[in-house]
């Protein structure tokens, strides 16, 4: 549900609450007064804060909160006036609202996959999706499955576009890497580079923060993934996963997606995506 959805369900709620606001006609608000305005605002006061009003277009603002502005707090009004006049960003503005997917992870959540998601598309972190639109079928875990590379291409081969999970032992953060192409050990194209234009690494750090998620997608797409029997590689050095040893070098993608060259890892996913 949009921002601009959840006001005006909020609106309609609150004057519900109210004997004294019912028949009040909110298409005509020249026919409410100081009292029923005030009476809105007490009525709102516990839930108005949670609506993000800077996600919200300027064009709906005008339209359909500027009528009921004397319910918003006088500090939270000025706040949205600034941002849309003069390009102010708030202080405490309130992180974005995500999409969740069904997920079978020990490593990410519903809302982390909808954001992988919207990153296979080339879309927005938090995009609007749909529940049903993707899914994710989990092929492989390390802690069920064992961390021999033999396993991981058995259990990964012909399974078309893949997503890659990792948590870092030494920091407990959460990378990958999305492969467009699925791996395809043992087929006629044998090893060596395979060609990619939407493959990407990616770092939702400790999964809390929104603001340290970071994705790095390929930039010399003719170096995008290694097809070889020893190990999973994103670039020549950029994220190559052999066990539960990896490295990660910035070579032939946008940066780097860990302040260290060399980790082990605490359990690992693959799923297939579609």
């Amino acid at each position: 549900m949009d921002e601009i959805e959840l006001w005006d369900n909020l609106i309609r709620w609150g004057i519900a609450q109210n004997s004294e606001l019912n028949g009040k006609n909110i298409t005509n608000l020249n026919r409410w007064n100081k009292k029923d305005f005030l009476i809105l605002k007490n009525t709102l006061d516990p839930f108005i804060s949670h609506i993000r009003y800077f996600n919200i277009s300027s064009e709906d603002f005008h339209s359909k909160i500027w009528p009921f502005k004397r319910v918003l707090p006088e500090a939270l009004f000025e706040n949205i006036i600034s941002f849309y006049f003069a390009d102010v960003q708030p202080e405490n503005k309130l992180p974005p609202r995500y999409g969740k997917l069904p997920v079978d992870s020990i490593i990410i959540k519903p809302k982390h996959a909808a954001i992988l998601a919207n990153w296979t598309q080339r879309k927005d972190t938090n995009a609007k999706i749909l529940e049903n639109r993707y899914t994710f079928n989990l092929v492989y875990r390390g802690s069920r499955d064992g961390f021999d590379i033999e396993t991981m291409r058995n259990n990964c081969n012909d399974q078309g576009a893949t997503i890659l999970v990792i948590k870092v032992e030494e920091n407990g953060f959460i990378i990958g890497g999305y492969n467009p192409l699925g791996w395809n050990y043992g087929n006629y194209y044998g090893e060596g580079w395979k060609y990619a234009t939407e493959s990407f690494i990616f770092s939702l750090g400790d999964g809390k923060d929104s603001k340290k998620f970071k994705i790095s997608r390929v930039t010399d797409e003719n170096y995008a993934l290694y097809e070889t029997n020893y190990s999973l590689d994103f670039g020549n050095s950029d994220l190559i996963i052999n066990g539960t040893n990896g490295t990660c070098y910035q070579c032939y993608y946008e940066s780097n997606i860990l302040d260290t060259n060399n980790f082990s890892i605490e359990e690992m996913e693959i799923f297939s995506f579609y």
